[in-house]
This record gives C-alpha cells, sequence and structure tokens, in this order.
C-alpha cells in the first residue's frame, strides 16, 4: 500500500494541476512528429487514440509498455508517457541519472483480481489475497472454496501491474517467487491462462480494471470482490473499492513550461479532456459525468 506521505503528496499533485488547468482547453495544433516522442502502457493506448482523433493528428502511436515507456522517457526518446505508477526501480534508475520526472494523475483505475468463470469464490479479503500470494493459503477450500491447489499468476517483474501488485496488494509483504510457468509475459496472456488453461479453474490472476473489463473482455473469468466491494465504475471513481489508482501522465521536469507535451496535459485535466476521457471508457479524476 502507498504509505501516508505518498497519499498526501499524491493528493496535493491532483489538488494543484486541477485547479491550475481547471480553466484551460486546449487549442493547439500538434506538429507531424509530436507522436513519435509519446509512449505508454497497452491499457492506455485508447488515451493517446482519443487525443491523436480530437486533435487531427499525423504519424504513429506506438505504446511500448509501461517499462520500456519509462526507459524512453529517461533516455529522451519519449517526451510524455501515459503510464501506471512507477515502481520503486524505475524511480532509482530516474534518481542514479539525476532526471526529475513531473507524474500527474489524469484518470482513475484499478488493480483487480480475477478468477475462472467455474471458481465458486466470490469475494477475498486483502489479507486472504495477500496469503494465498505468500503461500499461507495453498488451497481453495481454506477460503471456502473446492478442494483445488491453488495457481497464482503473476507477471513478469518489469510489467506495471505487476509494480502495482507489490505496491497496492503485497505492500510489506513478499510473494512467493513463481515458478517459469505461472509468470505471464502479458496481460492478455494472464487473462487467457486463468480463462481457458487447463490450470484454468484453480487459478487467480490479476491485472487492471480497465484493459479487463474494456479492452479485452473474457466471458471465462469472473473479477473478484475485494474486502466485498465489486470493482465498478462507480466504487473505483467514489474511492469505495480498496485497490484503486490512477493514469499518470509523466514528463521530464525539465520539459519547458508551454511545450505541446504540457498543453496536451492541460487538456486531459480541463473539462473537455476529462470528458474525452469518459467517452473512452476511462474513470476521470474530476468532471467528465
Amino acid at each position: 500500500m502507498m504509505n501516508k506521505y505518498g497519499l498526501l503528496l499524491l493528493a496535493l499533485i491532483l489538488v494543484f494541476t486541477l485547479t491550475s488547468c481547471q480553466a484551460k482547453e486546449a487549442q493547439l495544433t500538434l506538429t507531424d512528429d509530436f507522436w513519435s516522442f509519446v509512449d505508454g502502457s497497452t491499457a492506455t493506448i485508447p488515451i493517446s487514440e482519443a487525443l491523436y482523433q480530437r486533435f487531427n493528428s499525423t504519424g504513429e502511436i506506438t505504446h511500448n509498455r509501461t517499462y520500456d515507456a519509462y526507459q524512453n522517457l529517461l533516455s529522451g526518446k519519449a517526451r510524455l508517457i501515459f503510464v501506471l505508477e512507477p515502481s520503486a526501480d524505475i524511480l532509482q534508475q530516474f534518481a542514479d541519472a539525476n532526471v526529475e520526472i513531473e507524474i500527474i494523475p489524469i484518470v482513475k483505475d484499478a488493480f483487480i483480481l480475477f478468477v475462472n468463470a467455474n471458481n465458486t469464490i466470490q469475494s477475498l479479503t486483502v489479507s486472504q489475497l495477500r496469503d494465498i500470494y505468500t503461500g499461507r493459503i495453498v488451497n481453495w477450500k481454506t477460503v471456502g472454496g473446492e478442494d483445488l491447489t491453488i495457481i497464482p499468476y503473476q507477471r513478469n517483474e518489469s510489467a506495471g501491474s505487476q509494480a502495482l501488485f507489490m505496491m497496492l496488494l503485497m505492500g510489506d509483504e513478499k510473494p512467493l517467487t513463481p515458478p517459469l510457468e505461472y509468470l505471464q509475459t502479458s496481460m492478455k496472456d494472464i487473462i487467457d491462462s486463468v480463462a481457458v488453461d487447463a490450470r484454468g479453474r484453480a487459478a487467480i490472476g490479476f491485472n487492471v480494471y480497465y484493459y479487463a473489463n474494456i479492452m479485452y473482455e473474457n466471458d471465462n473469468i469472473r473479477l473478484l470482490q475485494v474486502d466485498g466491494i465489486n470493482p465498478s465504475y462507480d466504487t473505483i471513481k467514489n474511492g469505495e473499492y480498496p485497490l484503486y489508482t490512477y493514469y499518470y501522465a509523466v514528463v521530464r521536469k525539465d520539459n519547458p513550461p508551454h511545450s505541446a507535451e504540457r498543453q496536451v496535459i492541460d487538456f486531459v485535466l480541463g473539462e473537455e479532456g476529462q470528458r474525452l476521457m469518459k467517452e473512452a471508457g476511462y474513470i476521470p479524476v474530476t468532471g467528465g459525468d
């Protein structure tokens, strides 16, 4: 879980950013090469697509996933990225390079967990989920399910959803190191493994709400309630669902004050931009309703 200082800092960033951008509606024309300097995660491709269409852009949209997007920002290959919160490892890499970044929340999302549709479990507590991933709970019957050995899938270490798993769910707990066959290299693969793999009935996996609910729906999985709260648009927006997070626009601190990248961020945080994000299926941080 993010500590109290981190939550306060994030709240201050959000309040400051939204206050300063509330009245701004970007009236800009993006250069032909603008999108060659934009990167991001898989789940934020629709953010770029919505903005691309809004500004009648030219060029090509390319998202190289969370870790590589941060690396491209660090190297200067990217000037603006749309991503999940950086892991401690990524933050350390920027610190080692003496590069400061600004991490600006633009829409809300959530870390979600899911099981095979044939699994009878409907809800687990945060404590039970931690016990599953640390190996303290190894059979579904312990939490009221079938007598099946639990298969807890994880993502590769550099994946954005793996970083969320560590920050939002595990906190100070260390998960078991999974065997290679339990490691999934993409957001799609972890859903498919729980949905159709021969081991799926015994499996549990995780992802982000937007991807699992909008980008890659699969009727053969069921999203779990956490502490009795179902992940949904309303419970994530109002903070009732406990494992909520944000997608961020991230720029280097030395990015010029009136750059196209900063103007695009101002637009996204304005009334029209938040409405556009909602139309793309995201949960606005303010307005958009």
